[in-house]
């Protein structure tokens, strides 16, 4: 139902641009408080006050898709929505003119009473280039509305005028055609085509619809914009407290890759995107970011605290926290492959902590960390040695174990080795040994003495 004249203030356009859902903004409302709850989203058309209540007209479309309906909204219950263009202020006190660039993926309420706003976002946020990272747990308050940038040619524009302009809805009908998708478009909207559906399950993405109704009109003189490409701006970032850097050897092609970055995200049971690292950042109250370049992933994890402790080594246990878990996820990607003994250690190697004896402490660089391979979840120093393609192609891998197995048993260890023919076989990475054992000099004596073995065979 459209908003009435009756007792209504409404805002004329240059007004509506310095809302914070200014016309054309996607957003989603309905909202809940339930999980699996169904919101809907659309694009807003004008805004006005009624009753000194801020409101605002949103449309979509109907699923015959020729009627477009028009639906009054009270400020409170919008929030942005997918694809939609935000900047996303620092969340660092001490530097409060930061900001990041982004895009949202989703929007949740907060349930949350030390959160100063009602909602909660994921967003994917800009960094140079091609590079992009996830980020989930954003504040409301840090989110704001980022226009595109473009100049507009509008004849006879009068700003003082009541905001009557229609946003683009384009139809269920019409994007079943095959030619191109006609649509009124007015000038201050060309640049920002949606495809709103009626309603979309939280945390669900709309895939139905072709990517290329949501780019730019290519006929410049019926939408009568003329876009600018200005340079994005670099956005700045904050040295993360834990950095994991995904082994190569796991993400050997693009597909693999797009696989683990989903894997790494998670979907709730009712399809909410981002469900993994949600989850790890509340219960280890650390932020967690994953930037997905071409090569390699990164996992950056921030303390949420850190401001509020005197030593860093106080947050040990905290990032202890969200890395255990992290690599849980790993682990739960490769399933039962022997890989799992390499990347436990090579993840836990490559963090910052207590788990992680000096460089002149240990001569095999052992790390004190969950035994993949026992299903107890004990903590042991473990260490890995690569194997030879060559070694193995021999057969003298089979002679390795044989003759060391005795040996480092004796002084207090034990050696997996995980290649073909073995317990445990991989198909993922390069053969290697697996050393554990209690005491950190009786590791790196057993992994010098599988080195010396190799060298000399």
């Amino acid at each position: 139902m459209e908003l009435s004249d009756r007792g209504v203030i409404r805002f004329n356009a240059e007004q509506c641009a310095k809302l914070a859902f200014p016309i054309g903004c996607p957003v989603w409302y309905n909202f809940s408080g339930h999980e699996g709850a169904t919101l809907k989203r659309g694009i807003v058309k004008s805004a006005a006050l009624r009753s000194s209540q801020l409101v605002y007209e949103i449309t979509y479309s109907s699923d015959d898709s020729e009627h477009i309906i028009t639906e009054v909204v009270e400020d409170k219950q919008l929030g942005f929505g997918a694809t939609c263009p935000v900047t996303i202020s620092s969340a660092h006190s001490d530097d409060s003119e930061a900001s990041l660039e982004g895009e949202i993926v989703m929007c949740a309420q907060s349930l949350s009473p030390s959160n100063s706003s009602k909602f909660m976002y994921s967003a994917m946020i800009f960094l140079e280039g091609s590079r992009m990272r996830y980020e989930s747990g954003i504040d409301g308050e840090r989110v704001k509305y980022r226009a595109l940038n473009s100049a507009v040619n509008v004849a006879d524009n009068n700003n003082d005028q009541p905001c009557q302009e229609e946003p683009t809805v384009v139809s269920a009908s019409a994007k079943k055609q095959s030619g191109p998708i006609t649509a009124t478009t007015p000038p201050s909207m060309a640049g920002n085509q949606c495809v709103v559906p009626t309603s979309i399950r939280v945390g669900q993405v709309d895939n139905s619809v072709d990517s290329s109704s949501r780019k730019r009109p290519r006929n410049e003189e019926e939408s009568k914009v003329k876009v600018e490409s200005t340079p994005r701006k670099k956005n700045k970032e904050y040295p993360a407290d834990l950095e994991i850097k995904v082994p190569l050897w796991l993400q050997k092609d693009r597909e693999t890759q797009r696989k683990l970055f989903h894997h790494l995200l998670g979907r709730s049971s009712s399809g909410r995107l981002g469900h993994n690292m949600k989850r790890i950042s509340d219960e280890s109250q650390c932020k967690i970011a994953v930037v997905w370049d071409e090569k390699p992933m990164i996992i950056k994890v921030f303390a949420k605290n850190k401001n509020n402790v005197a030593s860093r080594s106080k947050l040990f246990p905290e990032l202890k926290r969200a890395r255990l878990m992290i690599q849980d996820l790993f682990s739960g990607f490769v399933g039962n492959d022997g890989s799992r003994g390499r990347l436990v250690y090579e993840i836990s190697r490559c963090c910052a902590g207590s788990h992680r004896p000096n460089a002149n402490k240990s001569t095999s660089n052992a790390v004190r960390d969950i035994n993949p391979f026992h299903t107890d979840r004990s903590e042991s120093y473990i260490s890995v040695v690569d194997i030879p393609n060559d070694f193995v192609r021999e057969g003298k891998h089979h002679q390795l174990h044989m003759t060391l197995v005795g040996s480092i048993r004796d002084i207090g260890c034990k050696m997996n080795i995980v290649a073909d023919g073995f317990t445990h076989t991989t198909k993922l990475c390069a053969p290697y040994v697996f050393v554990y054992g209690v005491r950190l000099q009786d590791v790196d004596q057993a992994v010098k003495m599988v080195k010396d073995n190799i060298r000399q065979t």
